[in-house]
């Protein structure tokens, strides 16, 4: 390289650490315009591109830049990190780990790599990766951070204080360790320091709209905590606001998740004379599909059973997705649901328990194997059609609560979290949801429990009792370790924090204090509250004849 191209890439380089994008991109492209394609010219302006929120544009970048050195590692590292930010994450998790085989020791290149890890759900992988980072340069807050949020999500919160602080010692400013101690004061039941904390945090300019989200999510919780139910409101409608204009796309989604899928699904089911389906094979050893609309009780029941010695769990994973989108999108043929032949029954089942068995990894299959995915509910036709015999548990609980603690979470983004941002689409989609269930039922010759998330909470030996006879299983007191199995697992969902606790009856009733809010709603849920047998909403006449 001429001494001319390095004197311009210098004054570049000093250019973007003074956040002086204009400069270094003026001064990178007097660089190739003179001595062609540089690959450390490339690098900077997809950094520059980046801060411009142009991750398309940078990735296009970095990837010239690799073409030219494909050892340059700071380009690999800085790719990876675009990849991640697209959601891109195995090409991430490649990328990252061909840069650790140049240079093990590159701590910038272990803390992305544990950041995808993570994303992925490798928690141990993404701790070593941390951990392999902080070895190389213990001052290095970001790493210390991600370890912090893993202590957290492990509900070590001693080692998630400490960690946090230790960053926070490093880096003041750090906002990953900001929301983990934030995080820790209010599972510590310390809510007025966790609202300070939140406080401060969204004070901070050019905080990033993702952790926005997350600190007024988080700020919510503390506020509903304290009593402050309006604040809890408003907090909990920012967050969702912010999420609901970076998701819009989902508007427009026609898998079996969205709303006319589900619509239509229930007018084919109501129609349908099942008994002239094609007939196809029950195969022996069925799953257990555990069922219900988000926030029902699932990963508590879930916990309750992955604690029988003769039950494996698997939680939240898709297994069913290729079923579904051949069956059951907006845009499918529901003909070929009712003349579904063996052969094609069995590629769908084969595809269902490849994923199955990628999600256990090796773990090996007890007498019961339970499938717990919440919003299996609108492929129940599916389920009948290639299970036929399966056993269906659906976890019920309060139409109002369910809504309402559905608005108050940060769920990832899909057609159907998507529904869940604002209360009238939340109310209406659970409408959807149950009508499709109550129509299933009506219809088709399914096996389906019903678990209470009240009665759980009111009478556990009871409620858990009548399930393990529904699934012909013998009463083992292991089940009232529930708490104690949340804690050695990896549960990515917001009950996370809630279920390695005791049995709480605070979330019972809670829709009581936002009724305000709930008010324009509550005629779409009062069906619900009537047929599931709740307590009426006072003041209201709606009942169970508008079903």
């Amino acid at each position: 390289m001429s001494g001319g191209a390095i004197q311009l890439l210098q004054r570049a380089t000093a250019a973007m650490e003074r956040r002086s994008f204009g400069e270094a991109v003026s001064l990178c492209e007097q660089v190739i315009a003179r001595y062609g394609e540089e690959p450390n010219a490339l690098m900077l302006l997809g950094l520059a591109r980046m801060e411009a929120d142009d991750t398309a544009g940078a990735i296009g970048l970095y990837e010239r830049a690799r073409q030219l050195m494909p050892e340059h590692i700071h380009v690999l590292t800085n790719l990876g990190a675009a990849y991640r930010a697209v959601g891109r994450l195995n090409d991430a998790r490649n990328v990252l780990e061909e840069a650790l085989r140049i240079d093990r020791r590159h701590a910038i290149a272990q803390n992305s790599l544990g950041n995808v890890l993570l994303d992925l759900g490798l928690r141990d992988d993404a701790k070593r990766a941390y951990e392999r980072a902080v070895a190389v340069q213990p001052a290095y807050a970001e790493p210390i951070a991600g370890l912090a949020r893993i202590a957290e999500e492990e509900h070590r919160l001693d080692d998630a204080r400490r960690l946090a602080d230790r960053a926070l010692n490093v880096a003041p400013q750090n906002v990953s360790a900001q929301l983990t101690r934030g995080k820790v004061q209010l599972r510590s039941d310390d809510a007025t320091t966790a609202a300070q904390s939140f406080k401060a945090l969204l004070g901070k300019p050019a905080l990033s709209w993702t952790n926005t989200v997350m600190a007024q999510g988080h700020l919510g919780e503390a506020y509903e905590r304290l009593g402050r139910f309006n604040d809890a409101f408003a907090a909990f409608s920012r967050a969702n606001q912010l999420l609901a204009h970076s998701a819009a796309g989902f508007a427009s989604d026609r898998s079996y998740l969205a709303p006319q899928a589900i619509v239509r699904m229930t007018a084919f089911v109501a129609s349908l004379d099942a008994g002239k389906w094609e007939v196809t094979s029950a195969p022996p050893n069925p799953p257990v599909f555990l069922i219900g609309f988000p926030r029902s009780g699932t990963t508590l029941v879930d916990q309750i059973l992955a604690s029988h010695p003769q039950v494996t769990t698997l939680e939240e994973r898709d297994s069913l997705m290729e079923a579904g989108l051949a069956l059951a999108g907006a845009d499918a043929d529901f003909g070929r649901l009712a003349q579904l032949g063996e052969d094609e029954a069995e590629r769908l089942r084969a595809g269902y328990w490849a994923s199955v068995n990628a999600g256990l990894g090796g773990v090996p299959v007890r007498d019961v194997f339970v499938d717990k995915l919440p919003l299996n509910a609108v492929l129940l036709p599916v389920i009948h059609r290639l299970f036929p015999t399966a056993k269906i548990v659906l976890a019920v609980r309060d139409s109002r609560d369910c809504v309402l603690s559905c608005y108050q979470q940060r769920f990832g983004m899909n057609a159907a979290m998507f529904q869940l941002l604002r209360l009238e689409t939340a109310s209406a989609y659970y409408d959807a949801v149950m009508r499709l269930v109550q129509v299933c039922r009506a219809k088709l010759p399914i096996k389906v429990h019903e678990v209470r998330y009240e009665a759980v909470i009111g009478d556990f030996d009871t409620a858990v009792g009548s399930l393990l006879t529904f699934l012909e299983l013998p009463w083992d007191d292991a089940v009232r370790s529930y708490a104690e199995t949340a804690k050695r697992r990896v549960i990515a969902t917001p009950s996370a924090s809630q279920v390695v606790r005791p049995l709480y009856a605070s979330s019972l009733g809670k829709w009581r204090n936002y009724r305000q809010f709930l008010e324009p709603v509550l005629p779409v849920l009062e069906p619900w509250v009537a047929a599931f047998g709740y307590e009426a909403t006072s003041g209201l006449g709606v009942g169970p004849q508008a079903l």
